[in-house]
């Protein structure tokens, strides 16, 4: 297994070393991550996991959740002993590959080492704490989407996953009244219990957002924030201003002619106001979520001025 190899060949400084160019995507679920990532992870110069790390923390039981009583899906610095630091690192550097599919073992370290790594999946709004002793140096890129698209699309989201499991992430969870929990699991989730579908989504939105607004206001050289929609408006404008960042020059190059991709997360074709459709739902509880939005609208401006 390579992350045995890893485990047995590197230090701890040697392993940091070969994870420092590390930058997350950071997104309320639902909100166009995969999308972003999947354009990022196409680009020359990029190195990925393949696909969202949840594949690595399912490697380890003590991260399913903050503590035995799934009080929700957080972590902190107390999940991040050493041995679980260095296995994690090495779990996660033994996936790594390149745009091609070349697994990072396979490159020789000239051509690896410092090359940017860019990973997601929605959890790590709830892990920063976690992942910030993991690979300290990470940059983050702040994703986000008007609460009313994101409502809506967690509420299909949910109706699919409860149908047929796909966007499931805990299982006969201790204390729920249906079957299973879909996406994101912030702490107070009990408090949902007899909640409309609209009311988990609208919690899961303000939850996360929060969470990642705390974080990227307290290092803003340490992030970049992009919205969803200026993504699919000019996604090369958007994609040449990030890759800038992330030191991937020609991330925007290739969408000034082509379609954007179907996410592979999609439930239904995108379409402008789609969230229209369930106008009902999400109108009822879209009103406690404007003043993040605004607040998140306000300081994505000022780093921008800045």
């Amino acid at each position: 297994m390579i992350a045995r190899r890893y485990e047995q060949r590197l230090s701890d400084a040697e392993l940091l070393a070969r994870l420092s160019n590390m930058t997350m995507i950071l997104s309320a679920p639902r909100s166009g991550s995969t999308l972003l990532f999947d354009l990022l992870a196409r680009t020359p110069g990029a190195l990925t996991i393949g696909g969202e790390s949840h594949v690595v923390y399912r490697q380890f039981p003590q991260l399913a959740a903050e503590n035995a009583a799934f009080d929700s899906g957080m972590l902190d610095a107390r999940h991040a002993d050493p041995a679980t630091i260095r296995q994690f690192r090495c779990a996660f550097l033994a996936m790594l590959r390149d745009d091609t599919g070349r697994l990072l073992y396979d490159l020789p370290d000239r051509q690896a080492v410092g090359r940017p790594i860019i990973e997601k999946t929605p959890r790590n709004a709830l892990a920063l704490p976690f992942l910030e002793a993991v690979f300290p140096a990470a940059r983050f890129v702040f994703l986000y989407r008007h609460p009313a698209d994101v409502i809506a699309s967690l509420i299909e989201g949910w109706e699919t996953g409860l149908r047929t499991g796909q966007f499931v992430t805990y299982r006969h969870l201790p204390g729920w009244d249906r079957a299973a929990w879909c996406f994101a699991l912030p702490r107070g989730w009990r408090t949902l219990r007899g909640r409309s579908l609209a009311e988990i989504a609208a919690f899961q939105w303000d939850a996360c957002n929060r969470a990642i607004v705390d974080r990227v206001r307290a290092a803003p050289d340490a992030a970049q924030a992009i919205s969803y929609a200026e993504l699919v408006a000019d996604p090369a404008a958007t994609m040449s201003r990030l890759g800038a960042w992330l030191g991937l020059g020609a991330a925007g190059e290739r969408w000034r002619a082509k379609p954007l991709p179907i996410s592979a997360s999609t439930v239904s074709p995108p379409a402008p106001d789609k969230w229209l459709a369930r106008r009902q739902e999400v109108s009822a509880v879209l009103e406690p979520m404007m003043p993040l939005w605004h607040e998140i609208e306000a300081w994505r401006r000022a780093t921008l001025a800045g």
